[in-house]
């Protein structure tokens, strides 16, 4: 009588048990299923959908400018020549374009005077050429390291550059892109992140809207720009985009929702979601997860019993408005909400409800029988078509089962019989390698272990290379009761034949480290033989100059022949404990071992340079060839191997800079100017921002009275660690960039702002730079600043440089007349240093000149000095010009120049640059010394 309820209650209680596991699953399941690959491959393809759906068309502002068929069918090559590139640049500057990428690799040097050609195209932009630089292996190891791929330093220094690092997702679909990385200890934007003028530093990626649509971007050929096909209002004022788009460039990338595009498409759409602000915020899901499993566990102990088509509604509902909330937060606000998750355990607990309807206990015993059937027929399967082979042993390490590969993988005449020991048809170091792990798996009975193997055997077409991994593991018989015929624990091996990949990685390897056709070493060759030397080195790189002119004299073909016979000198010059490596194209190196002193580095480099003065035959032809020579002597507290190489070709870039023959050291003060220069131009933005650029002003006085007429805008930098920086070293870095305009903005403000504050007579200079008046819209900043300030605008006077006029164009006429009709006063600042010409000084809108200081300063003492001043001054007064005389320091030089009938001064004698509150302050004292009579520019002097 007592076996049926005891039994009953074993029952319920099994059930219980089971359905807390249950419920205690469902809890886990918020936090545990986010990380599996199934269901962020679910997450993925929904926020794809959306996209789709919720199309937004680009704002029109990039343009993309392709390299298509058309465009390589007509240049006729590729890689294109530099010439090609710089005329692009030429009429997309020319057309109004107001930030230019080319997504284009320019870190190798072509023909100098190709390159030369570029880089003078990138300097008349004035910096506003985006040139990306990215980082790669190069070697064939996964585990060797990144280096990084810059423009050419003549490139470079007239560019902005920008990173395109490209990353892949698990499943091969890129998502997202950089914004900001550190790239040698600096902070450094991606191309996106520039053209958007995004500067958030702590932002390190963000992912890509894809609901911009591709096809709305505008699009037009390289072929068409050149040819001038494309209107010019097409282009002005718009951010370009040069690249890739022909198929057999295979820049190409799989995206979601538009399968595959271009790599500059792509950098567009990046850049598009940062300036409609549609940066991908993710919805926190957990605690939505968390609520919905509560509900679920409640409405199954509370509500169980009714129909199960309450629950399969409500649940169908619930699909419907979760989706469509995710559309729309994805389409309004950029939001996205990741819902597989949420689906997932909703779909478990109609699971659970299901299971409660049905009997869960004989369900479950059912399914656990079907599961065990279909995962013994599975197995079966997968050991016998796996091609990799896979065979199963027992506690004896007799055989159970194994693939059909394993006869032709081990080199066997005929399958191996089922029972046949292990020792009898596999290598003798497979079989110790299993019995050293049977050993492991005794100490601990317990633990599964696992050991991997590579060994090579004899086959049927040559040697074979293998890969083994064995894994014991414990074996029990069903329920756990007694053990199994099998024994305590199973073996399983599984081979793979590694032999083409192994043939592969050594071709790579060889390839990687010895160049093709000189049979030198290759850069990664040279690092890596120097590493392993484990001492100093000396390096000189050496370059063959004018080697591209002789490659174009005599051909390809007879070039190399050249490159062969240099290398063949080298190397025997580099004897047997040195080495020598082509470097890239013409650019050569040796490393002999042992770090030398100044005076043996030079006459190791002399005798390089010896090397030279024999001519070299080639097919016949003696050809004389001159080398200039970069040298470094290269210690472990210089850095690795690899930054020797670096060194050493720094100092080749001064070399260069010797006609013929020559050669420089390495200066490591050249390396951290040019660390500093990066630092400043990545913390230029911002020091803007923080308020670390201010100005001061310099008085400028009427010489004949005295009295203060205006006083000169003068920009500093006040860097909170590396103290005041130099307008000289800062001004060049924002030309170059073109932040100089954002700081001319900040000037014309903040100069009109003191001015307002000052005496209705004295006036305020503010300089503008070349690049400042080609690339700004010079004439809307006088105009705010004014407006702002309430300014007359008489009294704000703009001095514009010499070099402006090299290019005399319509537009910068137009622009100077712009600036008269402003009524603003335009002086012509530094005369007689830069490109005067009478010519065109006669003809230009112009109310002063100021004469440089070189002229005053040595006036006194040289009479050519007072000759040119006299000169000059006759042609201002000849012009109907006022004449300004900078750099005046002494009594004597203002009592000359008054004398000359010169009308303004400025220097330290009446006043070093201060505070615009001083100017005020100073204009005031000379209210009271000249008690409304005239004073001396002396008194005036005496005050400030």
């Amino acid at each position: 009588m007592t076996a049926g309820p005891r039994k009953s209650r074993g029952t319920l209680s099994s059930l219980t048990s089971l359905r807390l596991a249950m419920i205690a699953m469902i809890m886990a399941l918020p936090f545990l299923l986010p990380s599996l690959s199934v269901v962020q491959h679910v997450d993925n393809e929904l926020t794809a959908f959306r996209a789709a759906g919720a199309p937004r068309p680009a704002t029109g502002d990039f343009v993309f400018v392709a390299i298509d068929k058309k465009s390589l069918a007509d240049i006729g090559t590729w890689p294109w020549p530099r010439e090609v590139h710089a005329e692009l640049i030429d009429r997309l500057v020319a057309a109004g374009a107001r930030d230019i990428f080319l997504d284009i690799d320019f870190s190798t040097p072509s023909r100098p005077e190709s390159d030369a050609r570029l880089a003078r195209a990138l300097e008349d932009a004035g910096g506003g050429v985006i040139l990306p630089m990215f980082r790669q292996q190069f070697g064939a190891r996964s585990e060797d390291p990144l280096t990084l791929t810059a423009p050419i330093p003549l490139f470079a220094d007239n560019a902005w550059t920008a990173l395109v690092d490209v990353s892949l997702d698990e499943d091969g679909l890129m998502r997202s892109f950089p914004v900001t990385d550190m790239v040698d200890g600096v902070p450094t934007q991606s191309a996106p992140a520039v053209l958007a003028g995004y500067s958030d530093a702590r932002t390190q990626r963000l992912a890509i809207d894809f609901s911009i649509r591709p096809e709305t971007v505008p699009t037009y050929s390289v072929s068409d720009v050149l040819s001038g096909s494309v209107a010019g209002d097409a282009l002005s004022g718009k951010s370009v985009v040069v690249g890739a788009y022909a198929t057999e460039l295979k820049d190409l990338f799989a995206v979601p929702v538009y399968g595959i595009l271009s790599g500059p498409m792509l950098h567009v759409l990046a850049t598009e979601t940062l300036v409609q602000d549609r940066l991908l915020k993710p919805l926190q899901i957990e605690p939505i997860v968390l609520l919905l499993a509560a509900l679920i566990i409640t409405y199954m102990l509370t509500f169980s019993r009714v129909s199960f088509g309450v629950p399969l509604a409500a649940s169908a509902a619930m699909v419907a408005i979760g989706e469509a909330a995710a559309f729309l937060l994805y389409k309004n606000e950029a939001i996205v909400f990741h819902t597989a998750t949420l689906w997932a355990v909703l779909a478990f607990g109609l699971l659970m409800l299901m299971a409660e309807k049905i009997g869960i206990k004989g369900w479950l015993a059912e399914l656990a029988i079907r599961e065990n059937r279909d995962i013994r027929r599975v197995l079966k399967r997968v050991i016998n078509d796996s091609v990799d082979p896979v065979i199963v042993l027992d506690q004896k390490f007799n055989l159970l089962d194994a693939s059909h590969t394993t006869t032709d993988l081990l080199g066997l005449y005929e399958p191996v019989a089922r029972g046949t020991n292990l020792s009898g048809f596999v290598p003798a170091v497979l079989m110790e390698t299993v019995l050293a792990l049977e050993a492991k798996h005794v100490a601990e009975p317990d633990k599964a272990h696992s050991e991997p193997l590579s060994f090579s055997m004899p086959g049927r077409s040559g040697r074979r290379h293998l890969k083994a991994v064995i894994t014991i593991s414990p074996f029990e018989s069903g329920g756990g009761q007694g053990l199994s015929s099998v024994g305590t624990y199973v073996t399983c091996i599984s081979l793979r034949d590694v032999t083409a990949r192994r043939l592969y990685e050594t071709k790579l390897e060889e390839m990687s480290r010895v160049d093709d056709l000189t049979g030198l070493l290759t850069r990664r060759g040279l690092v890596d033989a120097m590493a392993k030397v484990g001492t100093g080195f000396s390096v000189f790189v050496i370059d063959l100059h004018r080697f591209s002119h002789l490659n174009e004299t005599l051909g390809r073909e007879k070039g190399d022949g050249v490159l062969k016979a240099v290398a063949a000198r080298l190397r025997r010059h580099a004897g047997i404990d040195g080495l020598s490596a082509r470097l890239a194209g013409d650019t050569l190196c040796l490393a002999t071992p042992g770090v030398e002193d100044e005076a043996g580095l030079s006459e190791s480099a002399e005798r390089l340079l010896a090397l030279f003065d024999t001519p070299f035959g080639v097919d016949g032809i003696k050809i004389e060839l001159n080398a200039r020579v970069g040298a470094c002597s290269g210690s472990l507290d210089l850095g690795d191997p690899g930054q020797w190489i670096g060194a050493a070709e720094l100092a080749l870039i001064e070399a260069k800079r010797v006609g013929g023959s020559g050669w420089r050291a390495y200066d490591p003060s050249s390396a951290l100017r040019r660390a500093r220069s990066r630092l400043l131009e990545a913390e230029m933005r911002g020091a803007l921002e923080q308020g670390h650029f201010f100005l001061l002003y310099q008085p400028q006085v009427a010489l004949k009275s005295g009295q203060l007429v205006g006083a000169e805008a003068l920009l500093r930098w006040q860097h909170p660690t590396l103290g005041m920086i130099s307008p000289a070293e800062f001004i060049g870095i924002a030309e170059t960039n073109g932040f100089i305009c954002d700081l001319g903005q900040f000037m014309f403000k903040d100069a009109c702002k003191a001015a307002t504050s000052w005496p209705s007579h004295v006036s305020v200079a503010v300089n503008i730079s070349p690049v400042q008046f080609l690339r700004g819209d010079l004439l809307a900043d006088l105009r705010a600043a004014l407006a702002v300030s309430g300014l007359a605008p008489h009294r704000l006077h703009v001095e514009i440089t010499e070099s402006m006029f090299l290019e005399k164009s319509e537009e910068l006429f137009e622009k100077l007349n712009a600036l008269r009709d402003l009524g603003v006063t335009i002086a012509l600042d530094d005369f007689g240093t830069g490109y005067s010409s009478l010519s065109y000084i006669s003809s230009l809108p112009l109310d002063k000149l100021k004469i440089d200081q070189s002229f005053i300063r040595d006036m006194v003492s040289d009479p050519a000095a007072q000759t040119i001043v006299q000169s000059i001054t006759t042609l201002a007064h000849g012009l109907g010009l006022t004449l300004v005389c900078e750099g005046v320091e002494n009594a004597l030089q203002c009592e000359m120049l008054t004398a000359l009938r010169c009308e303004e001064g400025q220097g330290y004698f009446f006043g070093r640059p201060q505070p615009a509150r001083q100017i005020l302050a100073l204009s005031a004292a000379h209210s009271l010394l000249s008690g409304g009579d005239a004073i001396s520019a002396g008194g005036l002097a005496q005050a400030g």
